[in-house]
């Protein structure tokens, strides 16, 4: 075998073995907008909220509330309410 296959093999293992770990953690919610229980969603930073739930900006800030696909939006967009 020659150096380069035998380069070319252990760096094939080692991306696999780098890219097992993320795949083995994967989200077990699902999706952003899938149902996660009663009247709960998977919002887009891969939390289970209820529909209508105060969600806030990356400043901790309050900017709105959870819609039926799961982004924050501002209230009264996409059947959330003020």
């Amino acid at each position: 075998m020659s150096y380069l296959s035998a380069s070319l093999i252990a760096t094939t293992a080692a991306l696999g073995l780098a890219l097992a770990g993320p795949v083995a953690h994967a989200d077990p919610l699902g999706a952003p907008g899938t149902s996660c229980g009663q009247d709960k969603v998977v919002t887009d930073n891969h939390t289970c909220q209820a529909f209508n739930a105060s969600c806030t900006g990356y400043d901790m800030m309050l900017i709105g509330r959870v819609d039926h696909q799961g982004h924050c939006v501002i209230p009264g967009v996409n059947g959330t309410r003020p």
